[in-house]
């Protein structure tokens, strides 16, 4: 059945008006146009008066439109008849909706009425679950031996599939981790004031035929987990969710009925979970439809070794897949920065001396010796007024006390019996530093995306800041494979496993959380079961990304995932796979130590950065005279492992092989010679990329 848009919607039932983050309401489209990005609704009011707007637009438009949210949409069988007198769900709906308290600023009387719901229905319970803090008549803490079930006839049918959608909690579940219960009281009452404001332009699915403009349904978010990180586009796991459900669903929708009637008997009564039956077309759909015309990993037609420069452009195309929290400065230094941070108070706040000495009103001098006043003003103490015509003792940083506006260094002065005279007088002001000088309340003072260094963390704190906004840390796993690769130290005549303590060290200095995969054998079920556990926002992997025969990875990636077998036209690293894994970017890079060293960080490190949020960083380098001598043909860009002597010129280590791993400690950078046949003599200026530069040094 195919409609002209879907929109996916992740509700909420926390209390109060909510920033972008976890556990909050989001809303995405997919239409004709494509997958917008996901939106955040600040209420439940909000979010509902959106969708009665989109819903009555789509009317006038003529289009027919699915609007999906994670609720359930009716109790176990013989709740709602117990509370209602009907077997109809929608009654119910209208039920909780007009003794349900839920303000227009996000407060609402959940609990309350649980447990007023708990005192009608039969038996004990059925709803549990309150804050701690929280005294409800009628609602225990603990889950109660209910008359009804713990799950409607959906839930257990989604625990006998298993997958994706693992164990659902129970909807009598309203607090506590993963709790659904509250989301489904909160949501009947929108809906049914949804349903009031649509008509009969709305259809609720399966308890209405979908025949209207406008249907309503439910989905279990779970069911498009596998991919929902190639959805995030900055913003958290809930974003992610509602915009891989959206492209999914439109794309599905499109090959077949998916709102076909369910079977089951309870169905009408109880509700059905929409996806349940497709649990692996859903996440196969939305991954599909994650890879429109250029897409990040979309190899240009007729192109074979693709140039660097091609490489580089696709790879920027990549964004950023982590959400945003808060971070003490004490943790964050190496964190990207969520958000322009601006100064919350002046630095300095007051003014104050910018030396030890002597401070009184300029104006008010006189010539001869000075009386000096008692009081002395210090950094972190308030001084006592100064008189006109006195001075005060005042040292570095101090606050300067009323009647003072210049300082005299100590140097300057003699004192003598409760006086002092200049030996050289100031010109009004010297000495200090105004309140404000460095920045006032308000000037920008960090930009999104900045790698948050030891001298932004103290230009944040003097400017008031004690938190910052910060991306969550980018999990990047590394796997090495290959039967040859053994651990390091093992005896015998194995090849030791340089590569992955060399990437996740690079992982880890870059600002990110590595995630170590450890090795895995030449084997293809072996490999896909440890890239299965990854668990990370992207994969690394070394090994296995050739043509030969033990080389799985590409054949792995185009069976159960998505992949362009890159070839590359540089030296080294012609032979790297790139492609996706349940929606994270896989970057497989070659075996040879030089050559994953040095795709990992030209290659992988810009768009890692980028899905860490800190915008796309392409390596620059400087151009410095060579100390070596070289003839190279064209057709492929080439990086040599250099450093600089004591001159500033780059020589060249010894040998080219990518096996030499003695030359990574030996470098401290990189020479880069164009794709262009090019003949280097010494002394000629070449592009030097030096370690540091790349965050290695």
């Amino acid at each position: 059945m195919t409609f002209d848009a879907v929109v996916a919607v992740d509700w909420s039932a926390t209390s109060g008006r909510t920033r972008p983050g976890r556990d909050t309401i989001w809303t995405a489209e997919a239409n004709a146009a494509g997958l917008g990005p996901a939106r955040h609704h600040p209420t439940r009011h909000a979010v509902t008066g959106w969708l009665i707007d989109r819903a009555r637009r789509a009317v006038a438009d003529g289009d027919r439109i699915l609007v999906v949210l994670d609720v359930s949409f009716g109790w176990p069988r013989g709740a709602g008849q117990a509370l209602t007198g009907a077997d109809d769900p929608l009654a119910l709906w209208d039920w909780i909706a007009e003794r349900l308290t839920d303000r227009d600023d996000g407060t609402n009387d959940r609990f309350a009425l649980a447990g007023r719901m708990n005192a009608v229905l039969p038996g004990d319970g059925p709803f549990w679950g309150r804050p701690a803090t929280m005294d409800v008549p009628g609602l225990p803490t603990g889950k109660p031996r209910g008359r009804f079930p713990p799950w409607r006839a959906a839930e257990d049918a989604m625990i006998a599939a298993g997958g994706a959608a693992g164990r659902p909690k129970s909807v009598w579940q309203l607090a506590y981790s993963g709790a659904v219960g509250s989301q489904t009281i909160t949501a009947m009452a929108a809906l049914s004031r949804l349903r009031g404001a649509l008509g009969a332009d709305c259809a609720v699915w399966p308890f209405q035929p979908p025949d209207a403009p406008v249907v309503v349904a439910e989905v279990y978010l779970a069911h498009v987990d596998p991919v929902e990180r190639a959805f995030r586009d900055g913003g958290p796991k809930d974003a992610g969710q509602v915009r891989a459900m959206a492209a999914g669903l439109r794309r599905l929708g499109a090959e077949r009925d998916i709102l076909a009637m369910p079977d089951h008997p309870d169905a009408a009564t109880e509700g059905w979970v929409l996806g349940i039956g497709f649990e692996d077309a859903l996440p196969d759909a939305a991954r599909a439809a994650a890879r429109p015309p250029g897409d990040c990993f979309a190899l240009p037609p007729g192109v074979d070794w693709v140039p660097v420069d091609v490489l580089m452009r696709t790879l920027s195309a990549i964004r950023c897949a982590v959400g945003e929290g808060d971070a003490g400065v004490a943790d964050a230094a190496g964190r990207v920065l969520a958000r322009d941070v601006a100064a919350l108070r002046a630095n300095p706040p007051r003014a104050n001396a910018a030396v030890d000495g002597w401070g009184f009103a300029h104006a008010t001098l006189r010539p001869g010796p000075i009386p000096v006043t008692p009081t002395r003003a210090a950094a972190g103490h308030d001084g006592d007024p100064v008189p006109p015509g006195h001075a005060a003792r005042i040292l570095t940083g101090a606050a300067l006390p009323p009647g003072v506006d210049t300082v005299a260094m100590q140097e300057d002065a003699t004192a003598a019996d409760g006086t002092i005279t200049l030996t050289k007088t100031p010109r009004p002001g010297a000495n200090t530093r105004a309140a404000g000088e460095d920045v006032a309340v308000g000037d920008p003072l960090l930009a999104a995306g900045t790698i948050l260094r030891p001298t932004d963390l103290a230009a944040a704190v003097a400017a008031g800041h004690a938190t910052l906004p910060v991306r969550d840390r980018l999990r990047v796993a590394v796997l090495s494979t290959g039967d040859e690769i053994v651990a390091p130290g093992t005896p015998g005549h194995g090849i030791f496993d340089a590569n992955r303590p060399m990437l996740l060290a690079m992982v880890a200095a870059w600002g990110m959380a590595p995630v170590d995969l450890g090795q895995v054998a030449d084997d293809p079920d072996a490999l896909a079961a440890a890239l299965n556990g990854a668990g990370a926002d992207a994969i690394v992997t070394s090994g296995g990304a050739s043509a030969g025969d033990a080389d799985h990875l590409a054949a792995v990636l185009g069976a159960r995932g998505t992949v362009d077998h890159w070839r590359i036209a540089v030296k080294p690293g012609r032979p790297m796979a790139l492609g996706r894994w349940n929606g994270a970017p896989l970057f497989g890079l070659p075996g040879n130590p030089v050559a994953a060293f040095t795709c990992m960080a030209l290659f992988a490190r810009p768009a890692l950065l980028a899905m860490a949020g800190a915008g796309w960083r392409p390596h620059g380098g400087r151009i410095v005279p060579a100390a070596f001598a070289k003839a190279k043909k064209a057709g492929r860009r080439e990086y040599l492992r250099a450093r600089l002597d004591g001159q500033g010129a780059a020589e060249v280590f010894a040998s080219e092989g990518s096996g030499r791993v003695s030359g990574l400690a030996w470098a401290d950078g990189f020479v880069e010679l164009p794709d262009e046949a090019v003949t280097v003599r010494p002394g000629d200026p070449v592009r030097y990329v030096s370690f540091a530069a790349l965050g290695l040094g």
